[in-house]
């Protein structure tokens, strides 16, 4: 079990990837509202790393190791929201890009998955990691 100090340590380091998160889906945004293939495809594609590997890996250490070293102080039944949408969220990514590798680009996948994702995030930043890193500092 990680120490306190990890744990914020690792908040710390969600909230710095979630820059990245919103900086991919500001693109994907601008290329859905434009309705520009081009531009959807091409922020995907940019994106890659950190909408794929990157997602997987902030979402497996969020659900195997922040979320049950502060269960005990938040309460399980509020993580398991953010579990729940890690799965919807993933599922939404890879239906986005296996559309676009059909070369068809998916604008309602896209939309439906940058509005959960930045809901997720916004939730996060603004109550989950505030709320984790004053209990773990006390």
């Amino acid at each position: 079990m990680p120490t306190n100090s990890e744990l914020i340590a690792l908040i710390g380091k969600f909230e710095s990837e979630h820059v990245e998160v919103r900086e991919a889906l500001a693109k994907i945004d601008a290329g859905v509202a434009a309705r520009d293939e081009a531009a959807v495809r091409s922020a995907l594609a940019d994106s890659n790393t950190v909408l794929v590997s990157g997602l997987d890996e902030h979402s497996s250490a969020e659900d195997d190791v922040l979320f049950p070293g502060v269960a005990s102080l938040l309460g399980q039944g509020m993580l398991d929201v953010f579990v729940e949408e890690h799965v919807r969220i993933l599922a939404l990514r890879n239906q986005i890009y296996a559309s676009m590798e059909k070369g068809v680009p998916d604008y309602e996948g896209c939309s439906d998955f940058s509005e959960l994702l930045s809901s997720h995030i916004d939730r996060e930043d603004s109550m989950l990691f505030p709320a984790a890193r004053g209990m773990l500092s006390d």
